[in-house]
This record gives structure tokens, sequence and C-alpha cells, in this order.
């Protein structure tokens, strides 16, 4: 099953809230996601940019862009970013279609 990361920030007033009750973040994500029929992986909190990562197994890309607005739509994130991921496996696939777009690909102005 194809597996996605999403990067988020929250708004101020979201940390204010978790440090006044931080409850358990991850059997929210995991309730979520398990809702629009996808698998939660991993919750990661980390520092920089991103307040934190959502590693999910999703049927699709549809199913994962359902975990990322189900978020948004709640008005606690200031970001959210979604990427698909790829293993060794699928990258050797991927770089074999490259070969193979190159072949036929012509530049502007050639």
């Amino acid at each position: 099953m194809p597996k996605f990361v999403i990067f988020f920030a929250y708004l101020p007033d979201t940390w204010d809230r978790l440090v006044q009750q931080p409850g358990d973040r991850t059997a929210a994500v995991r309730a979520s996601a398990e809702a629009v029929g996808a698998r939660l992986e991993a919750l990661y909190w980390m520092l920089g940019e991103a307040d934190g990562m959502v590693v999910l197994e999703a049927p699709d890309a549809e199913t994962a862009a359902a975990v990322t607005l189900t978020s948004a739509s709640t008005g606690t994130v200031r970001t959210l970013g979604t990427h698909q991921l790829f293993d060794q496996d699928q990258l050797q696939s991927i770089l074999g279609k490259v070969r193979t777009g190159r072949e036929v690909f012509r530049p502007p102005g050639s």
C-alpha cells in the first residue's frame, strides 16, 4: 500500500490548547486516518519549520488527501504538506520510466 508523509505546523492557539489539555494526539490522528481508510504508521514531533509529521499508509492519493484536509478543515494548523513516499524498488521503476521518457523528450527550442 502506498505510504505518505504529512508535515504539519500548528497555530499558536492550538499549542495553547495542547498545553492546557495535552491528550493523546496519536489516538486522535489514528482514529481520523482509519475513518477514511488509511492506517497511521507513526506520528512524530520535531523542531524546525514543521511541528511534526505523520507517516501513513493509504490506498491512494485521494485517501491521503482526505487525511490532510480533515486536519486542515479544523482550523488548528498553519501549514500542511503531504508527500508520497517511494521505496528503493519503486525508485528503480520510476528511473526506468524516466529513461524511456528522456528518449523522446525534446527541450524547448530544439
